[in-house]
């Protein structure tokens, strides 16, 4: 079966090879993480679109590795630690993967159309603030 999604892929590589690194088993690590094998192997696999945080904290904590490490490859947040969108509307709403791919597209847009009107206001300010020639 097909990883679900590019950013799934790249987790369960993550996963396993801090996994394989520590030489330890779904199994194993799953019984230290408190999670099922089942749910290790589903996101080794890219096989789970949305995994739950409260899931990788765990993972991360049995393996030692950086909590947001893994949050940042599962998309849950930025460079600069803030959270994702996808995440929140999960958790705050409870929504369909359908629901937030739709919010998402329509916060870009909504960005895009800030931004641009943003660097606008920031080329008009310093056209006005320009000295003139004496």
């Amino acid at each position: 079966m097909e990883p679900v999604s590019e950013a799934s892929a790249k987790l369960g590589v993550y996963l396993q090879q801090l996994r394989s690194e520590r030489k330890l088993t779904m199994r194993a690590l799953a019984a230290r993480a408190r999670v099922d094998f089942s749910y290790i192997g589903r996101l080794e696999r890219g096989q789970i679109a949305s995994p739950d945080a409260r899931y990788l904290w765990r993972i991360a904590r049995a393996l030692g590795a950086e909590v947001a490490d893994l949050y940042l490859e599962a998309e849950f947040g930025d460079a600069h630690g803030l959270p994702g969108l996808r995440p929140y509307l999960r958790a705050k709403y409870h929504l369909p993967d359908e629901a937030i791919r739709q919010l998402e597209e329509h916060f870009a847009l909504i960005n895009e159309r800030y931004q641009a009107n943003k660097n606008a206001e920031n080329e008009n300010d310093a056209e006005s603030t320009e000295a003139p020639n004496a």
